[in-house]
Formats: structure tokens, sequence, C-alpha cells
């Protein structure tokens, strides 16, 4: 089976929820995974993915249709790169949308391009009711929920169920208040602090890095064993750590 290239979509209707976050740490796995990946940074207020990134995220306007011609067009392009792209909440609608009205999805993975919508869940009832929409409009495309124990504590993956059971969520552990200053620095890298070995050994940080790159690593195998499971017609495997309710 051909390699596909991810197309990762950091996505939620809510602000302040971890979109910039987990696009971060999407695209920090990638460079640790040495593939050079690009990104695109959909918040046109505060494009805070781009201006940690300056040489691999773009900024760009979906606000009108020039806009998003061309990122849609850039998207087919760079068919060979993964790519991430995080979705400022004032974009979420338009940027669907067009993925709809278009049919990118289809000539995405008719180029090897494998979309993926991380979805950031939060405790707003207009949460779920977004990502049931979009699941349903959108049923080709991959989703897999985010848990942000940061910002939502009582998670039930009932109200945000993955595409396939098998691929579980990506959880965000809560972080102190200081270690959360510190990844929060403008100049903080998640893969350059992961590799730098610091005296007394890893640290808090290390842990919460090694183990959300680890998931990553997971949805990418488990989507692989998927795709191969149904070219064979074999059965699904055994459900994941962490695909039950968090409640």
């Amino acid at each position: 089976m051909a390699q596909r290239t991810p197309l990762y979509i950091a996505a939620s209707p809510s602000p302040q929820v971890g979109k910039t976050l987990i696009a971060r740490l999407a695209i920090e796995f990638l460079i640790e995974s040495n593939r050079e990946p690009i990104g695109y940074d959909l918040d046109i207020r505060e494009p805070e993915f781009a201006r940690r990134f300056p040489n691999l995220v773009a900024q760009v306007d979906i606000s009108d249709t020039r806009g998003q011609m061309a990122l849609f067009d850039r998207l087919v392009a760079m068919a060979a790169r993964p790519t991430v792209i995080d979705l400022g909440y004032a974009a979420f609608d338009t940027f669907f949308a067009v993925m709809a009205e278009i049919g990118f999805v289809r000539e995405a993975q008719r180029r090897g391009i494998d979309p993926v919508v991380l979805f950031i869940g939060d405790s707003s009832p207009a949460s779920p009711r977004a990502y049931a929409n979009l699941q349903r409009n959108l049923h080709a495309v991959t989703f897999v929920p985010v848990h942000n124990e940061s910002v939502f504590v009582m998670f039930d993956t009932a109200d945000f169920p993955p595409s396939r059971p098998e691929l579980g969520i990506i959880r965000l552990p809560r972080l102190s208040a200081i270690v959360r200053g510190v990844v929060d620095r403008p100049s903080f890298s998640f893969g350059a602090y992961l590799n730098n070995d610091r005296p007394g050994g890893p640290t808090e940080v290390h842990s919460w890095i090694e183990n959300i790159f680890a998931e990553f690593r997971e949805l990418e195998l488990r989507q692989l064993m998927g795709k191969l499971s149904d070219s064979l017609g074999a059965p699904a495997f055994p459900r994941p750590r962490g695909a039950r309710s968090a409640r």
C-alpha cells in the first residue's frame, strides 16, 4: 500500500481551547519524524502558529473567494508534503463549507492526501453539534477528537466519537501554570526541548511531549492498519487505550 500524506487540521468552533497548541505539536512531531512539513495559519487576528514557524507556516486569509482558492490550490499542489492547518475559530464555518462545496476531499484522496481533523472538544453545547455536523457532511474525512484537560475536564467520547473506534483520542494532559508558562514562550520548541539532555534527567515537560508524540505515532499506525484491514476485508482490531469515555 502506497504511503499517504497527512493533512492535519486543528479545529474547533470555540476560541481559546488549544488549536494552536495541537497544531504546534503536530508540526513538531512531523519534523521529529524526519519529514518536511508545511503549515497554514488561518487565524488572521492572532497568527501565533505562523509567528512561531516563520519558515514553515504561511498566514492565509480565507474571508474571500480568492483566499479560499489560493489555500486549497496550495494544498493540492503540495500534496507530497505533510501539512498542518491551524484553523482559527472565525474561519471554521467557511473552511469546511468550501471544503465540501469544491469536493476537495475526493481530489485530496486521489492525490494521496489523507485529511485528518483534530477536533478539540469543549463544554459548550455548540461543540458536539458542530462535530456531528462535520462528520455527517464530510464522512470521508478522518475525525480524531482531542481532549485538552486544561480547558475541558469532563470529556465523554460519546459526544466526540472518532471516525473509527480504534483511532481513539489524542489527550493533552494538564500542565502546571509554571510549566505552561515555559511551553508558551515564543522561542520554545517541543522538539528541541525533547532532544536536550538536562541535568537531573527528564522533566515533566519531557514526559508530556513524549506521550503526545507517541499518541501521534499510534494514530498514524492505526490509520495505516485500518486501511490495510479494509483492503483485505479483515476485522477491525481492538479499541486502544483512551478510546473509552473519560467522564
